[in-house]
């Protein structure tokens, strides 16, 4: 199946968003995240009737018509959706928990699970699809048993793609075993719920659920809170899924170990899990940890008692991912550095995109290249107010610098900007203020010495020409001239240039004037030395001159 999804209201393509194959019962056959064009590729398992479904967090949920696949064929659709943002109801503080099941219908229970289940599912998508690089620290740190002081920690990183926080057992074990286990010789074995488990019937099976006001705790978020069914007596897990009120994406999940053995306190034991969604649409676990028991016996020598278990002091494990890469080399996170992503664009060519612009920070001794797209991206270790700019010899041919873009850079954040060579009105009327007369024209460049690239400042520039005017039997011809003086930077403005008139350009420095350039502009294009003929779509006429040295 092949398609594009588009918004129905501006036909624009809806990138970052996931399109589910379902087959005729409802159930899930594949997954895929369009691109930024919109576009997807499914694979069905089989020949049959399938559905198109559009899965955006925080939107309504939008289905194709039953479309029928043959064996070996691939079909096109066009899956045209409505942004009609989704909306929770009202959530009651302390609701009648729902035990086995998602939710009835309409509930604030059922559209939690909804958009959780959603989130849940991408993380687990895009951990499958190991298209990511990952770098990845982790550590380990050692509590003691009372007051929370740090007695050790260990830290380490490493690098790969699809790299998983952990890895949980099937649901069905946890079911059947619990999520904490007491093994020989004192060992605790502790399981959290992965995304897997946690999107499983069984989970759902053996929990009830609830809506929860994130009120001053967690302002701005609503939870989805979940317990054991009161039968259950293995040991389990109690928490909350917490969901972002506007977005309706899921933040974090908090939860504890529940129903433990005796020996084990329930308090303090349990982890904490961030979700992110990455600007391609994917989702990550960014953040997690999980705190376990470090359990030891109390001997009683010489009494003939038995000893006790006891906890000894806990142990914190866990990691953050600290920067995500494409295969094309591209960060897509990082937690250390700024990262700033743009598309330099020509507005004076129907903004088409500017390739291999030089992009630079102004004060940031680097410098960046667009790719042939106009697209470029800066990862550093930045933190503050900056100012973003170009060059291109696009610009210098308008003989024009464009004002610098201000933009705020926060290390682990993402920032965009557009930077724009403008239309050419805009840069007419900064080159020449007192504006331009019907079809006049402008000369700009820079003068330089024979066999020097360095441009020379304070240098005049002479455009001369001869016109004839007036009536039959009574012309006469004037000469006018528009003189300029090079800037510190060699460069030079000449404004009001007329067109269809023969007009001699030279530099004159302090050693004489420099070799005459004829040009002769008509409406679509001009003549250069009366020999070279080159169309010129605008008004503006990039002309460098030389001196005598």
């Amino acid at each position: 199946m092949r398609g594009q999804l588009v918004d129905r209201g501006n036909g624009f393509p809806i990138g970052g968003a996931f399109v589910v194959l379902l087959d005729q019962a409802g159930g899930e056959a594949a997954r895929v995240l369009t691109g930024p064009d919109g576009r997807f590729f499914l694979r069905a398992p089989a020949p049959g009737t399938y559905r198109l479904q559009s899965k955006r967090i925080g939107f309504r949920v939008s289905d194709s018509p039953p479309l029928t696949l043959a064996e070996g064929q691939t079909i096109g659709f066009r899956l045209v959706v409505e942004a009609v943002p989704a909306r929770l109801p009202p959530v009651v503080v302390e609701g009648r928990p729902q035990c086995g099941t998602r939710g009835e219908e309409g509930t604030a229970v059922a559209r939690l699970w909804e958009e959780a289940r959603e989130a849940l599912a991408a993380v687990h998508w895009t951990a499958g699809q190991r298209a990511f690089r990952y770098t990845v620290e982790r550590f380990e740190r050692d509590y003691a048993a009372a007051g929370g002081r740090v007695l050790e920690e260990r830290r380490s990183a490493r690098s790969g793609y699809g790299e998983t926080p952990f890895k949980s057992v099937p649901g069905e074990e946890l079911v059947s075993r619990g999520y904490v286990v007491i093994g020989p010789r004192d060992t605790v074995d502790y399981y959290a719920p992965d995304a897997e488990v946690l999107l499983g019937d069984d989970f759902v099976n053996t929990h009830c659920f609830n809506a929860r006001d994130g009120g001053t705790e967690h302002p701005g978020r609503v939870g989805l809170a979940f317990e054991p069914v009161p039968n259950r007596t293995l040991p389990d897990v109690a928490g909350v899924l917490w969901i972002d009120r506007a977005s309706l994406e899921l933040r974090f999940l908090d939860y504890k170990y529940a129903r433990l053995p005796g020996q084990l306190p329930e308090g303090p034991l349990g982890g904490h899990v961030e979700f992110m969604r990455m600007p391609s649409g994917a989702w990550i676990v960014k953040h997690w940890w999980i705190r376990m028991a470090q359990m030891g016996r109390v001997v009683y020598r010489d009494t003939g008692r038995p000893a006790d278990p006891k906890i000894m002091g806990f142990r914190e494990v866990g990691g953050e991912v600290v920067s995500i890469s494409a295969a094309s080399g591209a960060v897509v996170f990082s937690a250390v550095d700024a990262i700033l992503e743009g598309t330099v664009v020509d507005s004076s060519h129907g903004g088409l995109p500017l390739p291999e612009a030089t992009v630079f920070l102004e004060g940031v001794q680097r410098e960046f290249m667009a790719d042939q797209r106009g697209q470029f991206q800066i990862a550093a270790r930045l933190d503050g107010e900056y100012a973003v700019s170009f060059r291109h010899p696009r610009l210098d041919s308008l003989g024009f610098t464009p004002d610098a873009a201000p933009v705020r850079l926060t290390r682990g954040e993402r920032a965009t900007v557009t930077l724009a060579v403008p239309p050419e009105p805009t840069v007419t009327a900064r080159l020449c203020p007192a504006g331009l007369e019907g079809g006049a024209r402008v000369i700009v460049g820079k003068v330089h010495r024979p066999g020097a690239p360095a441009s020379v400042p304070g240098v005049e520039v002479r455009a001369e020409w001869r016109s004839v005017r007036g009536e039959a039997g009574r012309l006469a011809a004037s000469a006018f001239q528009a003189t300029a003086t090079t800037d510190s930077s060699g460069a030079y403005v000449l404004c009001g240039i007329p067109r269809d008139e023969r007009i001699t350009v030279r530099a004159v420095g302090g050693a004489g004037p420099g070799p005459v350039v004829i040009l002769d502009f008509s409406e679509a294009g001009l003549w250069i030395n009366e020999k070279q003929y080159r169309s010129l779509p605008g008004r503006i006429w990039k002309q460098d001159l030389e001196v005598p040295g």
